[in-house]
């Protein structure tokens, strides 16, 4: 038998029993289990999430509070009432207008005997006949009304009576002066009667 030199090959072992025609790389061996492995685990994730989201939709309303779901709509339905209330406040408030701020307009006379007269002090043409009708309209006893002749007058309207006079002249003279905004009510010696004196602030 011929010799042949020594080379690596001589230092492999020899096969054991089944290990012959295994041409597998090492490692190769157990690949398809371990896919199967990850997908199995893939399903039971997917299968928790949708008992955790089953467990949220149908299970917790089960233990949320009935009492505080009804203490928001008992204070929804008192803040709406209170809503109303204030409405129906503000509309009775417009409805009611406040007597202090209300215009004070001329009132009837109170007393329709104690005679009165108007003077017109540079004011319009006709102004002492024109205010004569309103205050006839008002009940006063208007006996003439005519020009003012005598001194000038620093303001309009003012409201002069008779030096000397009584309660009742002295009474008509302020409401006379209340009722058309005179700023002046004095006794006057060349007055015969309560005279209402007008001037350029009346226009008829």
């Amino acid at each position: 038998m011929s010799q042949h030199p020594h080379d690596e090959f001589d230092d492999v072992p020899p096969y054991q029993t089944g290990e012959a025609g295994k041409h597998r790389a090492p490692g190769a061996a157990g690949t398809g289990g371990a896919g199967g492995s990850g997908l199995r685990w893939i399903g039971l994730l997917a299968v928790f999430v949708l008992l955790v989201g089953a467990f949220a939709y149908f299970i917790m309303p089960m233990f949320s509070d009935p009492e505080a779901d009804t203490t928001a709509e008992d204070q929804d339905a008192v803040t709406e009432s209170e809503d109303q209330a204030e409405d129906e406040d503000g509309d009775a408030a417009e409805g009611e207008a406040d007597p202090e701020q209300e215009p004070a307009g001329p009132q009837p006379a109170s007393d329709t005997e104690t005679p009165v007269q108007v003077a017109n002090y540079q004011g319009i043409e006709g102004g002492a006949s024109s205010m004569s009708a309103e205050l006839e309209e008002l009940d006063y006893n208007v006996v003439w009304n005519g020009d003012w002749n005598f001194e000038e007058r620093a303001e309009t309207p003012a409201v002069v009576y008779p030096a000397g006079s009584g309660e009742a002249e002295q009474a008509i003279a302020e409401e006379l002066a209340e009722s058309f905004g005179a700023g002046t009510v004095e006794s006057h010696d060349q007055a015969s009667f309560v005279t209402l004196i007008i001037g350029e602030e009346y226009e008829g």
